[in-house]
């Protein structure tokens, strides 16, 4: 089986998240993919909603599609979110199966300063999902983030430009979020008065 890894601090999960799955999906030839809530992202600042909270809005946007499914992976772990010591876990947990992290190219870009790289990339073959108002990646700029050309899946179709931190703004402020959240999320959100604090 081949499942996909899309791991983000989901705060809160919205549709960009949601498409960039989709399209993953769809152009690696995925036969689920995995969201992954981050414990404590190590490359932002902390989440405003509890892990709790971020893991059950992952749960109300993906209920709907049969071949999504949450993980607590990183939340159960605790401390900072590490990529790497999450693949390595899931390999151990599905030996048989192809394992692909989903990465939009702005993270991508990156790659090379995370924790371990070539541990990842021992255990994981790479999506990169085209972001909006950036240029496609060529083999050279994949190697410069330090990603192997060869075993790096590009998914160039577009996804929505949405910005968590725009969005916690919105929130915050009571303005309309249009389609950017799953409604189930927005109500979740609502009951709880999430966000309100953002500034």
């Amino acid at each position: 089986m081949k499942i996909g890894i899309l791991g983000g601090t989901f705060d809160p999960i919205h549709a960009g998240h949601l498409a960039a799955a989709r399209v993953a999906m769809d152009c690696a030839g995925l036969d689920e993919v995995l969201f992954i809530p981050s414990a404590t992202p190590p490359h932002r600042g902390p989440a405003d909603a509890s892990a709790d909270e971020r893991l059950e809005m992952a749960r109300l946007a993906t209920a709907g599609e049969p071949r999504f499914e949450v993980s607590d992976v990183e939340v159960r772990r605790g401390g900072k979110s590490f990529t790497s010591e999450t693949v390595r876990e899931l390999k151990h947990a599905h030996p048989h199966d192809q394992l692909f992290l989903i990465l939009g190219w702005d993270a991508a870009r990156l790659f090379s300063s995370w924790h371990d790289p070539d541990r990842i990339r021992a255990d994981a073959s790479i999506v990169v999902i085209g972001r909006p108002g950036t240029e496609a990646p060529a083999s050279d700029d994949l190697k410069a983030a330090g990603l192997d050309p060869e075993r790096t899946v590009l998914c160039l179709e577009g996804t929505p430009d949405i910005s968590g931190s725009e969005l916690r703004t919105s929130l915050a402020s009571g303005e309309p979020t249009g389609d950017c959240l799953p409604e189930p999320v927005e109500r979740y959100i609502a009951e709880r008065g999430l966000y309100r604090d953002n500034h």
